[in-house]
């Protein structure tokens, strides 16, 4: 997990991102029309003001979230998930940060179109996923998704080992010298900062 620092300039790049696609999923039907139920009618004024307190209607919207993002895994074609290394944390920030400047907007419309943007970087076959520990920090992810680090590491010419999905020694020096490289602090730890970075700073290239 990133600190908090490094987690809200995560969320502020993410956040600017995802603006020109904060729009409505797919219409359903031949007119257009779909329901929406639970946590996706709230307004974003509303998840704000629930967040700032961490009330009740915040943490129905953050159980929500898992459960769409379940039902986007289920339905959608060629997906096992849609999140390649996103936690719902990270996502409740970065749905905070658009909200504070657009509290007009409907949080499924926001949410719907940030998995639009991260929909080609989607896991599309079941993975296992690894438990990584280093020092004090702690985190599971999918051998895919080690792949596509050390793939992305060795296009950036900092790892010249083996497309293994191991987490391995020589893919945590690797991570330290592309962590130095862009001003971060040298864990290497596959944090969600550093991944944003590594995968999603260059569209398109990381797979």
């Amino acid at each position: 997990m990133a600190d908090g620092r490094s987690l809200k300039f995560t969320t502020a790049i993410f956040s600017a991102a995802i603006l020109l696609f904060a729009a409505e999923a797919r219409p359903a039907d031949q007119q257009g029309q779909y329901a929406i139920r639970g946590a996706g009618l709230i307004s974003c004024a509303l998840f704000t003001q629930e967040r700032a307190v961490r009330g009740d209607v915040y943490l129905m919207t953050a159980a929500w979230v898992d459960g769409y993002i379940t039902g986007i895994n289920q339905y959608a074609p060629q997906t096992y998930d849609v999140l390649s290394f996103e936690g719902t944390e990270l996502l409740m920030s970065i749905l905070n940060e658009h909200c504070k400047t657009h509290p007009g907007d409907p949080v499924f419309g926001v949410l719907a179109g940030l998995f639009r943007k991260v929909w080609a970087d989607r896991i599309t076959d079941k993975s296992d996923k690894t438990t990584i520990v280093l020092a004090d920090k702690q985190a599971r992810h999918y051998l895919e998704l080690i792949e596509r680090i050390q793939k992305r590491l060795q296009a950036k010419r900092f790892y010249t080992g083996a497309i293994s999905g191991k987490y391995s020694p020589q893919t945590i020096k690797a991570m330290k010298r592309y962590q130095k490289s862009i001003g971060l602090e040298e864990t290497g730890f596959p944090d969600q900062l550093t991944l944003w970075r590594l995968l999603r700073s260059d569209p398109g290239v990381n797979r």
